[in-house]
C-alpha cells in the first residue's frame, strides 16, 4: 500500500497509555503515516498467520514417505545444494557466446 494514493479518515479509540506512548514516540504530523504503516504490517502478519492455519496438517508422510525424518530432509537438501553446485561449476566452464 503507498500512503500517496487516496485516503479515507477513520476514528479509533484507543487506551491512554497507548496513545501517550505513540505521541511521545512519533513526531507531530506523522501520526497518520505511523498508523498507516504500523497497519500495513500487521495486515501482513494476520493473512500469513491465516494461510499458516489453513495449510496446517496439509503434509501428509504418507505423500512424501522418503521425508519422513529429519535426517531425510537434510539429506535431501544437501542432494539439491550438491546438484547446484555441479551446474554452476559446469556453466562457469562454458564459454559466454
Amino acid at each position: 500500500m503507498s500512503s500517496r494514493g487516496k485516503t479515507a479518515k477513520v476514528s479509533v479509540t484507543l487506551p491512554r497509555d497507548l496513545a501517550l506512548e505513540i505521541r511521545s514516540m512519533v513526531p507531530p504530523g506523522e501520526v497518520s503515516s505511523f498508523f498507516a504503516e504500523a497497519l500495513e504490517h500487521y495486515i501482513a502478519y494476520r493473512k500469513q498467520k491465516v494461510a499458516l492455519m489453513k495449510g496446517f496438517g496439509a503434509w501428509k508422510n504418507e505423500a512424501h514417505a522418503d521425508l519422513v525424518t529429519p535426517q531425510d530432509s537434510t539429506a535431501y537438501v544437501r542432494a539439491i545444494r550438491a546438484s547446484d553446485s555441479e551446474r554452476l561449476t559446469h556453466l562457469r566452464g562454458r564459454s559466454a557466446k
